[in-house]
């Protein structure tokens, strides 16, 4: 009986740890070089529809400053970062993905955050808006998730 008792509780352990090592949260940076002061900052899983609450530390966030972001706990790793200005417009950015696609003109960027330690914000020398991602700490911010 006690055998079998234990077996039973390894089982439901082993898939316990299972489903929950899938589930974590990601931090990173973001460091704005954009010229641009972000009025607000949200995030969500790509794939789905609504974006978070505004995740800016204080009511804006000047050139030259930098802060961290926090995601939801869950299985997703590629997230939406919408960042908008003063007059509550969306800033705009164009990419080409991983896979080759162009990205014109939309009011978000897609990253894969699993990697990402600071996502630099800035602009070109025709003020297009422009985003590099870093997976070390190049700036010296140190760990975003202390």
């Amino acid at each position: 009986m006690k055998t079998k008792f234990f077996s039973i509780v390894a089982t439901m352990l082993l898939f316990l740890s299972i489903s929950t090592a899938k589930a974590q949260y990601y931090c990173f940076f973001v460091d704005n070089q954009s010229g641009e002061t972000f009025y607000e900052l949200k995030i969500r899983a790509t794939g789905t529809n609504a974006f978070s609450a505004d995740l800016l530390p204080s009511s804006t966030i000047e050139t030259g400053k930098h802060f961290w972001v926090k995601t939801a706990n869950d299985k997703s790793a590629v997230y939406d970062v919408q960042i908008t200005n003063v007059d509550g417009s969306p800033l705009l950015f164009s990419w080409k993905d991983t896979s080759g696609k162009f990205h014109d003109s939309k009011p978000f960027i897609s990253l894969n955050v699993r990697d990402l330690h600071t996502l630099v914000i800035g602009s070109d020398d025709n003020g297009n808006l422009t985003f590099g991602v870093y997976n070390d700490d190049r700036m010296g911010y140190g760990d975003p998730c202390e």
